[in-house]
């Protein structure tokens, strides 16, 4: 299966106010249809948090397994509400965020999916890196 785009790989998010710990956990499952973030299947997960630290594990445009409609826009929406959920839940929020990855099946959506990411991720914006890919995996 391929996507347009696979949004936000590699995120590391401060928590609010968890001190540094010696063990990870597990993001708890989610439950909603339209995120379906956290332990999907053995092995695949939201994203972990240790002490203050939140790793968010790179999200696709799917919505009860299928891609969304609409194009890269709904698609760059998608993935970035994902995330918030999983940040969320983690205790924290995207003004947290100091580096996102964005992988795109075609980089000439490039203008498109900045439009949309610009508008919903809060200044000051994450360091942020974005490639072209050929296939984007669904664990």
């Amino acid at each position: 299966m391929l996507f347009n785009l696979g949004l936000l790989t590699t995120l590391l998010a401060l928590a609010s106010a968890s001190p540094l710990t010696s063990s990870t956990e597990p993001l708890a499952k989610r439950n909603s249809d339209i995120t379906r973030l956290g332990s999907v299947g053995k092995v695949l997960s939201g994203g972990t948090k240790f002490g203050n630290l939140v790793f968010v594990s790179g999200q696709v445009p799917l919505v009860n397994n299928t891609i969304v409609s609409g194009g890269i826009k709904n698609e760059t929406a998608v993935c970035i509400q994902k995330v918030a959920d999983v940040l969320k839940e983690a205790g924290t929020d995207w003004s947290r965020v100091l580096k996102v990855t964005v992988l795109m099946q075609d980089i000439n959506d490039f203008a498109m999916m900045n439009e949309v990411y610009s508008s919903m991720i809060p200044d000051p914006k994450p360091a942020r890196s974005a490639f072209e890919v050929g296939n984007l995996p669904v664990a």
